[in-house]
């Protein structure tokens, strides 16, 4: 174990897959998601969420520590069985995280970040409310080290207010909302208002995880376009980022705090310097603003007092860290999921962190984390 006490900012659970079938009211319970192994003659982890949509291979998300051929040969005959036990059973989970020297982590689903898609709203807040209940049930086995993000719905932000409080009633640490919000309800609409006012004052912090929003569903609806964007690391997080900076939300609530999963860091010193630059020539300060609350800073200001970002695997974000700014990067390790390195996270955080000072690797490595969600690291 490092001197420093390692706490993963996005690691995941993997849900039971009967789990909606067996939790839904009843009269959506015909229509619950659920897991096939085939489809259109092709093998898989084939996750449908709704009957007019296409399933999609989920098999990444069972995939760590596993070889290509392992995956192939694990893809051919999909089951929880060749699947990582500390994924839905806690007392396993523990003992894969004391194998990994990791004393906390924060917690987000797998099935349910394609359930952001659900076009019925009381379909999905329902879904979600499952979700949350089991999560709660599997983060009480040991709630000093498992903290759990509920999923909210926001098709009525209103409702997002009571949901999120009931997550934190339930002792979730914080909440999992689009990363991109449908066209009609763009995140500057005044309607989100009360659920970032409850979200501040109950410090729960939101998070924006990749697959989670909703411009992601034509991507991943299209192989040679998807292919594209992991590429590239396309993503709406930057521009989500900069609708809640420089539409004022971060401004209206200085508390709020929102983070960036799963996308990795390095190119946030491009995005903030960009948008300074923008801010001071010919933006908001100069020319007045189409939103009614001005700024009192500068773009980055906001991001460096109430945004984050996870990274798994991203030296040149560890080398830059110092421009995006030490204090808003999170470590992850992703497991159970393919990109992870467990079980030797120690080394490849020494590969990654060569040359990095010991207050640096503290902040990132644990204590950013554990003021974000509660963790005692004395």
């Amino acid at each position: 174990m490092a001197a420093y006490t390692l706490l993963d900012a996005d690691s995941h659970v993997s849900e039971p897959l009967n789990l909606w079938q067996e939790r839904l009211p009843a009269k959506y319970r015909d229509k619950a998601p659920r897991m096939l192994t085939e489809y259109e003659g092709r093998p898989g982890a084939w996750w449908l969420i709704e009957e007019e949509r296409h399933p999609h291979n989920v098999i990444l998300g069972f995939g760590g520590n596993k070889t290509l051929e392992e995956l192939q040969q694990f893809l051919k005959g999909f089951s929880y069985a060749g699947a990582h036990r500390g994924g839905w059973d806690p007392a396993q989970r523990v003992k894969d995280m004391d194998q990994d020297g990791v004393a906390g982590d924060v917690l987000y689903t797998t099935l349910g970040f394609r359930m952001f898609w659900i076009k019925d709203a009381g379909f999905q807040r329902a879904c979600f409310r499952v979700y949350n209940d089991w999560l709660a049930e599997f983060c009480s086995y040991a709630p000093q080290r498992l903290k759990g993000l509920g999923l909210i719905s926001l098709y009525d932000p209103k409702q997002g207010v009571e949901d999120l409080e009931e997550c934190s009633k339930k002792g979730l640490a914080g909440g999992l909302i689009w990363a991109s919000p449908p066209d009609d309800l763009p995140f500057y609409s005044e309607a989100y208002d009360p659920f970032w006012a409850a979200a501040q004052e109950l410090a729960m912090p939101l998070s924006l995880h990749e697959f989670a929003g909703l411009q992601w569903v034509d991507w991943d609806s299209n192989d040679k376009k998807r292919t594209v964007a992991g590429a590239i690391n396309s993503h709406e997080v930057e521009k989500t980022f900069a609708t809640f900076i420089l539409s004022g939300i971060l401004e209206k609530f200085p508390r709020l705090k929102v983070i960036s999963a799963e996308l990795n860091c390095g190119w946030l010193p491009y995005f903030l310097r960009r948008m300074d630059e923008r801010f001071e020539s010919r933006g908001t300060r100069l020319h007045g603003s189409p939103f009614p609350i001005k700024l009192t800073m500068k773009p980055s200001d906001y991001f460096h007092r109430q945004l984050y970002a996870t990274f798994i695997d991203d030296p040149f974000g560890v080398a830059h860290r110092s421009e995006i700014g030490v204090d808003n990067l999170l470590w992850s390790s992703d497991f159970p999921h393919s990109a992870t390195f467990w079980p030797h996270s120690q080394e490849k955080i020494a590969q990654d962190f060569q040359g990095v000072s010991e207050d640096d690797k503290r902040k990132i490595l644990c204590e950013n984390v554990a003021k974000l969600y509660g963790f005692d690291v004395n």
